[in-house]
């Protein structure tokens, strides 16, 4: 029984292994589009810029399809397409897995990539732009907004030295800027619409907006019949499980 068992963890071993080493030489490059989402266009478009902002920031960045799955977790998948074709950049790495059978997607980034795209608000915010898209079915676009959200992540992080939030860029002051003049500005036109019509003059005394004669309330009687209460199930959020641990950061969900 103990030989079988041998048996069988070494040809599993050695199954993981050759697929590993398949997904290497498929994903030599910056895209795998197993899934034929992208048109030739839009996949010598996204290489290249791609291939741009790793030059510029010194990383890696994956983009993968997948048909399907197979029912395996696709944050695990993830993780390891990152360390089989997507590691050893000095600055990180970054990969997006989709899967299409389930409309899942997964970003999985190694410890370099996780300082600076935080597992948190970075990716949420990449998740942010390019979800409307994904949902669109729009995939060259999404993949675009994924790389355009990275490269605004790495910007950042390279000028100020910590991870890119995007709340940092709401400013109080300008809110309350912006309420005033917009609260003026419509005073202004109500007060304008107000003086042009000809007919309509504010009253000194508010019974002076009652005319005589023209309402005479003889009974009042309030009857309470019945209530009905409808439930309705409160829908899940696109979030997905998560596959993070020491080596891997992320997160995922649906589209």
């Amino acid at each position: 029984m103990k030989r079988i068992q041998s048996v069988l963890t070494i040809f599993l071993a050695l199954f993981v292994a050759l697929a590993a080493f398949s997904f290497r030489a498929e994903a030599a490059g910056a895209v795998y589009d197993q899934a034929k989402l992208l048109s030739q266009g839009e996949l010598e478009k996204l290489t290249a810029e791609i291939q741009r902002i790793e030059k510029k920031h010194n990383v890696r960045i994956g983009v993968v399809t997948q048909k399907t799955l197979q029912g395996r977790n696709i944050g695990q998948v993830a993780n390891a397409m990152l360390d089989q074709g997507y590691r050893g950049a000095p600055n990180g790495g970054i990969v997006l897995l989709l899967s299409m059978d389930t409309r899942k997607w997964y970003i999985s980034t190694d410890n370099a990539m996780r300082a600076k795209i935080t597992d948190d608000k970075g990716i949420k915010y990449i998740e942010s732009e390019m979800l409307p898209k994904l949902k669109d079915n729009k995939f060259g676009d999404a993949f675009l907004k994924y790389t355009a959200a990275i490269e605004k992540s790495l910007d950042y992080y390279a000028a100020e030295g910590k991870p890119y939030d995007p709340s940092s860029e709401f400013s109080i002051l300008a809110a309350i800027v912006a309420l005033v003049l917009g609260g003026l500005g419509g005073y202004g036109v109500r007060e304008m619409l107000i003086s042009s019509m000809s007919n309509v003059t504010p009253a000194a005394r508010a019974s002076e907006y009652l005319v005589d004669d023209s309402f005479d309330l003889t009974e009042s009687d309030d009857r309470f019949l019945f209530m009905n209460v409808t439930r309705t199930q409160k829908s899940k959020s696109s979030g997905g499980s998560s596959a993070r641990d020491e080596s891997h950061g992320g997160g995922g969900g649906s589209f």
